[in-house]
């Protein structure tokens, strides 16, 4: 059996106290039995002296009584006597103790071999008085009867010492002996042991040298053990030469990547880079040479990424990189091209100018693959389908895929060209009086005619430019466009009110609302005049800013319309809390006005808007009978194809001139 150090320490004092207490047990038993043996002797002595002298001065028995004083002095001196008694046969001729006046005569105290067990369990002892009455021999009985409550409490007190002096002492003496070799010993190598087994808390310094120099000894060797293990496991994940990840750590940076991603149900992009012609430079220049351009390449990967990124060198001129957290392929596709764009530059590597590019191949978990394996292969057959493309390029790696994309990123680069190139122009589209057929204002709609004069619809690039950013700056061109389209129509005398639409990142730009009204006092517009369209999903984000900002528009003079008004999460508490002047009616809803539900949605839609004194403005109207209809539930205004397609500026000007002639 193996002990503890803490356990032998324990025996060993257990041990101790055993054979301490086995000495010290047999010495004070065999002292009570010594000082058993001098009472009793004593107390023997003391009644055969008596006798004696009884005896030698009574010449009979009646002289007994003479001698009573001294019998009671002899009681009363002595301790262990209760009362003395003297008997003629049964006859009790004296006691010194008038309460014991008998004694129990069939006590065999022969029996008893101790002293201690005689004086114990004794209640007397006796001696007989011989003396002559005349020429007669006669003989009285002498008794001491022992007090045993006096003889009980001697031995206690010998007791109760016994156990402080030997029993209490020495067991608070080993327990503090306990306690100290406990601390200065047990527990500092209880916790060399858990160090030398767990190597995670360092223990602080001993006070016992020895135990001290095996601590300082250990420590030192852990330390060093500490380093080379860290040195060891950075040498076994990291790329000797790049100083990057290698295969090994790609590898358990996906085995705890892949099944997160799986449990959140999101992907990430595997990227698969190969530097192109790199096998040309190191045979033309030398390796040496393209050790130091790898460095270099390395070096521009890392700073490129972003910390979310991973990349790891796997091959000579191979890297993987591991991008998650994009908003959308744009954006990926915009990463890649920085990528593409920084390794692109002029390397002056050792007086050695040189060019170089990179073919890319992308796979994305989980659809182009579920682990390391089949993201590995289809990233690595989508870089040589770049590099089949003519190298510097990168390939997604399914086709429809990678079309897609490239196709995105085409319109992306051409729809912000076209704001360079002035290819955007605004269209009006009239809103009607429904009772006067009057034309009250126009909403302003964007359009945009490219270089080849092809019409590329809203529904292509609107979505795109809400999705990257770029609706703010095309929302900024929106605005000044139809404020200096209001400005020239007001000199022609065309004094009507325009509405434009706002989106939610442009509307939540900072200062937004300062900026908007400083071009109206610029541009000295009548803030009546401006109607602003915005959808329930600006009312939904950020709610307590949003109506700070439309209650600063609004008490400016602004108006502001609430578009597609029921497509989206529409609520009462809008209409309420808001400053909201125009409901506007989807078309969706008009071409279902012959339905029952249809028509009470709509005459909902109405009153409700007249309760709230607001306009109701209906949208996408295309023939007399909606126009009827609408008339019949007393709606304000409405816009559609009924009356006038959306008119560049000089069309809707005729547009407008006829409608004042026809009044």
């Amino acid at each position: 059996m193996i002990y503890n150090i803490q356990k032998f320490i324990l025996f060993f004092i257990s041990l101790i106290l055993i054979i301490f207490y086995t000495i010290f047990g047999y010495y004070f038993f065999k002292q009570e039995e010594e000082i058993s043996n001098i009472i009793l002797k004593s107390l023997e002595n003391n009644i055969i002296e008596t006798s004696y002298k009884l005896a030698k001065s009574i010449e009979e028995k009646s002289d007994i009584l003479n001698h009573r004083s001294l019998l009671d002095r002899i009681s009363s001196n002595e301790d262990f006597i209760q009362a003395i008694l003297v008997f003629d046969n049964e006859k009790l001729l004296l006691t010194t103790n008038p309460k014991i006046k008998t004694i129990n005569r069939n006590l065999k105290n022969y029996k008893l071999n101790s002293s201690y067990e005689k004086l114990m369990n004794q209640e007397y002892i006796e001696e007989e008085i011989t003396f002559y009455e005349g020429k007669n021999l006669r003989k009285l009985l002498l008794v001491f009867v022992f007090e045993k409550e006096e003889i009980y409490t001697h031995f206690v007190k010998n007791k109760l010492d016994f156990i402080i002096y030997f029993g209490l002492f020495p067991i608070l003496t080993l327990l503090l002996l306990l306690i100290i070799l406990r601390i200065y010993i047990s527990k500092p190598l209880e916790l060399l042991r858990q160090y030398a087994y767990y190597n995670n808390i360092v223990p602080k310094a001993f006070k016992l040298k020895e135990l001290e120099a095996i601590r300082h000894s250990m420590v030192d060797s852990f330390t060093r053990l500490e380093a080379e293990k860290k040195e060891l496991y950075l040498m076994a994940r990291t790329d000797s030469l790049s100083g990057l990840a290698n295969r090994n750590s790609l590898n358990e940076y996906l085995e705890r990547l892949i099944p997160t991603m799986q449990r959140n149900e999101k992907e990430f992009a595997f990227l698969f880079l190969d530097i192109d012609h790199f096998k040309t430079i190191n045979d033309s220049l030398g390796h040496n040479i393209g050790d130091e351009l790898l460095k270099n390449i390395s070096s521009i990967i890392k700073k490129t990424l972003r910390p979310s990124d991973f990349v790891a060198r796997v091959g000579g001129d191979e890297f993987v990189i591991i991008i998650q957290d994009y908003k959308s392929y744009i954006e990926l596709s915009n990463i890649i091209q920085r990528i593409q764009d920084y390794l692109s530059q002029t390397w002056l590597i050792q007086t050695h100018p040189i060019n170089i590019g990179c073919s890319i191949g992308v796979a994305f978990f989980p659809k182009d693959g579920e682990d390391i394996v089949s993201l590995m292969k289809n990233a690595d057959i989508a870089m040589y389908e770049a590099k089949k493309l003519g190298r510097n390029q990168y390939h997604f790696f399914t086709e429809e895929l990678n079309e897609t994309v490239q196709k995105v990123i085409t319109l992306d680069k051409q729809m912000r060209q076209a704001l360079i190139d002035n290819e955007y122009i605004l269209y009006y589209q009239p809103k009607i009086d429904l009772s006067s057929g009057k034309i009250l204002g126009v909403e302003a709609l964007i359009r945009w005619i490219n270089k080849t004069n092809k019409f590329v619809p809203p529904s292509d690039f609107i979505p795109l430019a809400e999705e990257n950013g770029f609706i703010k700056e095309l929302g900024i061109w929106i605005v000044d466009e139809a404020l200096n389209q209001y400005v020239k129509w007001r000199n022609m005398g065309i004094d009507i009110s325009i509405a434009i639409n706002i989106s939610a990142k442009q509307f939540l730009e900072k200062d937004f609302e300062i900026k908007f009204i400083e071009k109206l006092e610029e541009k000295k517009i009548n803030p009546a005049k401006i109607n602003l369209e915005i959808t329930e999903y600006i009312l939904m984000d950020k709610s307590d800013y949003v109506q700070d900002i439309l209650n600063i528009l609004h008490d400016y003079g602004v108006r502001i319309s609430l578009d597609d008004f029921g497509t989206g999460y529409s609520s009462l508490s809008y209409l309420k809390k808001f400053p909201i002047d125009y409901l506007k009616i989807d078309k969706a809803f008009l071409d279902d006005y012959e339905s029952s539900s249809g028509k009470i949605f709509l005459e909902t839609i109405v009153k409700m808007g007249q309760m709230l004194k607001m306009k109701v403005v209906a949208e996408g109207i295309e023939e007399q009978e909606q126009i009827d209809y609408l008339k019949t539930i007393s709606c304000d205004e409405y816009q559609g194809y009924y009356f006038s397609k959306p008119l560049n500026n000089e069309d809707f000007e005729k547009l407008y001139f006829n409608n004042l002639k026809d009044e």
